[in-house]
């Protein structure tokens, strides 16, 4: 328990709780990874922070997304790519002793960064990052559907925030603002090559599903889906990462807190190149957090 005026530092404090409850390898979903090249049904993970000792069966959540460029540590040149990096962790620590719920998810990975064939990088690195965001959504309606039944977590379902690292910072960033067709077929994400089916969409909703994944298509099929729940958030931040492109940023949208260093190596910070960390190829235009503030600005 803590004391009435340690409350009033509640989610500002570092210290308003001294130790953090821990609950691991929660099964929030389970969703077709092609993480092997074979679509597979895959469980889909997280573990969920709470601070020790809280009274409030209401709390504000914050989902935190790891780095590791959509494939798995190691494989990606490495040593991050899971909800357990060091990084992912420290944070969410740090934010249940502040008085939030924090959650370290898992999402589905897999793309093919050494194709010799750009519009193979490009489209499957912008599956990969679609697949992300479904899963994403598919753990706030879980947190949702938690509160309204069990509310074992105690997560107040109006207060749900979702922040990246990396290329979690991308997945980050299209959770708050990638919601419409037009968004997904603008000329950079059309395949204008591969014949015979040219010119075609790289992300297919009819096989990878709608934006909030709620469907069922070849690739896209959530178990359980808990559809009945929006999938919105109230916040996102992204440190490192990119915007797809900025005209997905419309005003309205979600509010973003964007933090990048202007040195990034693997992500532009204004406008520019993403390039493949381990060998040099280009595989898409994107825009930093530079191009984001400014955006969000206007």
């Amino acid at each position: 328990m803590i004391s009435g005026s340690t409350f009033a530092q509640r989610y500002i404090s570092p210290t308003t709780f001294t130790a953090v409850n821990t609950t691991t390898n929660v099964i929030y979903g389970n969703n077709i990874s092609v993480l092997s090249g074979t679509p597979t049904p895959s469980n889909l993970i997280m573990d969920v922070y709470e601070p020790a000792g809280d009274v409030l069966t209401a709390r504000p959540a914050i989902i935190i997304l790891h780095t590791g460029s959509f494939l798995p540590a190691v494989a990606n040149g490495q040593a991050t790519g899971k909800r357990t990096d060091s990084a992912v962790v420290a944070m969410c620590v740090q934010f249940a002793k502040k008085g939030y719920v924090a959650v370290a998810v898992d999402y589905r990975l897999g793309w093919n960064p050494v194709s010799t064939n750009q519009d193979v990088r490009t489209g499957t690195l912008l599956n990969a990052v679609y697949r992300s965001v479904q899963d994403v959504k598919n753990c706030v309606r879980f947190l949702r559907n938690d509160a309204a039944t069990t509310n074992t977590f105690k997560v107040d379902p109006n207060k749900i925030v979702v922040g990246g690292f990396g290329s979690g910072g991308y997945t980050a960033l299209a959770v708050a603002t990638l919601n419409k067709v037009s968004e997904i077929t603008l000329n950079k994400f059309i395949d204008f090559n591969t014949l015979p089916l040219t010119p075609f969409p790289y992300v297919d909703q009819s096989v990878s599903g709608n934006f909030d994944g709620t469907n069922v298509t070849a690739l896209n099929n959530p178990t359980p889906s808990y559809s009945t729940f929006s999938s919105t958030v109230n916040l996102v931040f992204n440190i490192g990462g990119a915007l797809g492109d900025t005209t997905w940023l419309e005003a309205g949208e979600t509010p973003i807190i964007s933090m990048q260093t202007s040195k990034d190596p693997f992500a532009p910070y204004k406008t520019g190149n993403v390039i493949v960390p381990t060998t040099g190829e280009f595989v898409v235009e994107a825009s930093g957090s530079y191009e984001i503030a400014k955006r969000q600005k206007n």
